[in-house]
């Protein structure tokens, strides 16, 4: 187990480096069936294994560190999207949602990452939102709510994803300049019978 994880540590090195992770881009539509933009997702195609499963090599990238070289490139060919859809009149109001990690998110300079990545794309600010999750707000709400804002600024939006799981507080959401706010399944599963 121990070397089947370092050679997946090594191979997902070379991919963030290498050209094997690929973006998805899952719609997001309005209950009358119109797309309104589409969520990033990240898959990474593996030259022996296959397509490796995202719930293998997120968590593997989160504990190694990984994640921000991942988050980065994420964050880069997402907005090279986003620009290229400005030139599509079908794509050009559409929205780009890119999850970010709580590691990512705490860089010292991950507004400058946000900016830059804008600005060297030609991408349109108003058109990417970033995906937050509550473990983000875990630790300096102060610094998280500041970053926000900074980014808010320049015209990026902002999502709460999978809302209740266990650091919900309605305080917190008084407090962030969110546009979207995702409530986790367990809560609305049963919504029709409970």
């Amino acid at each position: 187990a121990i070397l089947e994880r370092a050679d997946l540590e090594t191979s997902l090195r070379e991919a963030i480096s290498g050209s094997q992770l690929l973006l998805f881009y899952q719609p997001q539509v309005t209950d009358g069936n119109r797309v309104t933009g589409a969520e990033a997702l990240v898959r990474w195609k593996h030259p022996r294994r296959g397509m490796v499963s995202p719930a293998d090599f997120i968590p593997l990238a989160e504990e190694t560190g990984l994640i921000l070289g991942l988050g980065n490139w994420v964050l880069n060919t997402a907005c090279n999207q986003l620009a290229a859809w400005a030139h599509q009149p079908e794509f050009a109001a559409l929205t780009l949602a890119v999850n970010v990690s709580a590691k990512q998110f705490h860089e010292t300079d991950f507004v400058d990452q946000v900016s830059e990545a804008l600005v060297r794309s030609g991408a349109r600010a108003r058109h990417l939102k970033l995906e937050l999750t509550e473990s983000l707000l875990v630790t300096d709400v102060d610094a998280i709510v500041e970053k926000m804002y900074a980014l808010k600024a320049k015209g990026v939006g902002f999502s709460l994803d999978d809302f209740g799981t266990g650091y919900s507080s309605l305080t917190y959401l008084k407090r962030l300049p969110l546009d979207q706010l995702k409530i986790d399944q367990s809560f609305v599963r049963n919504i029709l019978v409970d």
